[in-house]
């Protein structure tokens, strides 16, 4: 199989910068508005094709925790992810490694897949959101 050679794009390396630098797990929508602001005449359609492009070369995640759109996420360490179902932000989670291999070999034992990762996605309520409910109450 021959590896395509990308040639290089400013827009794609302004929308790759700007995810590794953002912690939020933007959608399509939200990181056009970034970049418009960066590159005015750069189009929905162009950021949208690069965030493919960047996650077909795992360069960056799809993330789709539910919500009906596709958030994106630029930190390629292994992580996992919380999401409040109150407000719906979404936090990475870091899990130790060895705890993780060890969920996945007990889960390998009742399957004939043979499973190679696993995607962890939590749900609760945020900090943040556990702050304002406690305000509320007194």
């Amino acid at each position: 199989m021959t590896k395509i050679k990308t040639r290089y794009s400013k827009q794609r390396e302004t929308i790759y910068h700007f995810l590794q630098n953002d912690y939020s797990h933007p959608t399509v929508e939200t990181v056009y508005f970034h970049i418009k602001k960066t590159i005015p005449d750069i189009s929905l359609g162009t950021v949208y094709r690069n965030l493919n492009l960047l996650a077909d070369q795992k360069k960056i995640r799809r993330l789709d925790i539910g919500d009906g759109c596709v958030h994106y996420d630029g930190q390629m360490i292994p992580h996992h992810h919380f999401v409040c179902d109150v407000c719906g932000q979404i936090q990475d989670i870091q899990i130790d490694e060895s705890i993780v291999r060890d969920f996945i070999d007990e889960t390998q034992k009742t399957s004939q897949d043979d499973i190679k990762d696993v995607d962890m996605l939590f749900h609760g309520k945020c900090q943040h959101c556990i702050n304002k409910e406690k305000e509320h109450q007194h």
